[in-house]
């Protein structure tokens, strides 16, 4: 579901660097962000079974993607688009959720 979701998203940031071409912050985080929160996610999944606490570490960085997108945003000022504001936390938040569940594997 999350690398689905994050896939998702990062078309739609893609979509937004031809309505803002003036702005870095928007293709960093269509291309850099999130082909590290994607990665990451797809990651901790092959390797949730031989490796879990590289499946939860990789879990977790997933989440660094969306907080980079958000604040390289906001610090950049160009664009204000709450829509991207939601995905980024809900892309957090998945991330944060597959990282107190896999961080349950050794157990």
């Amino acid at each position: 579901m999350a690398i689905q979701k994050g896939i998702e998203g990062q078309n739609e940031l893609k979509k937004l660097i031809e309505k803002y071409p003036s702005s870095k912050a928007i293709k960093d985080c269509a291309t850099v962000d999130y082909n590290e929160l994607v990665n990451s996610f797809s990651s901790s999944l092959r390797e949730i079974v031989e490796d879990p606490d590289s499946a939860n570490y990789d879990a977790k960085v997933a989440g660094d993607g969306p907080q980079t997108c958000e604040s390289d945003l906001v610090d950049e000022k160009i664009v204000n688009d709450p829509s991207i504001s939601t995905l980024n936390n809900e892309m957090y938040f998945l991330s944060t959720i597959a990282f107190l569940a896999t961080s349950h594997l050794n157990e």
